[in-house]
């Protein structure tokens, strides 16, 4: 697979951001929609980042399912950073491969 230029924009530019449980799910979406709309992409690259967009589950960002963290997500806390989401981004490109 090919650099994420996308991804790797958006780890430089929103270096230093926290984002909610709900925006880091619409930004995974987002940025994996935007590589797929890549004009430069190969088919096989297509079908791969197709099939990323399909297997996306909450679970690549954070797989805890404690009280607490139901807490801090029903009050909105922001807690997941960008390296999270690129982490997330990657293992579903790697899973979808």
């Amino acid at each position: 697979m090919r650099t994420l230029n996308s991804v790797s924009e958006f780890r430089t530019e929103a270096a230093n951001a926290v984002f909610t449980k709900q925006q880091a799910i619409s930004a995974t979406l987002q940025l994996l929609t935007k590589e797929w709309n890549d004009p430069g992409n190969t088919p096989e690259e297509k079908s791969v980042l197709e099939n990323a967009i399909q297997r996306a589950e909450f679970r690549y960002i954070d797989a805890t399912k404690s009280e607490t963290d139901r807490m801090l997500d029903a009050i909105g806390v922001a807690r997941f950073t960008t390296q999270d989401i690129v982490n997330a981004i990657q293992a579903i490109v790697f899973d979808a491969e």
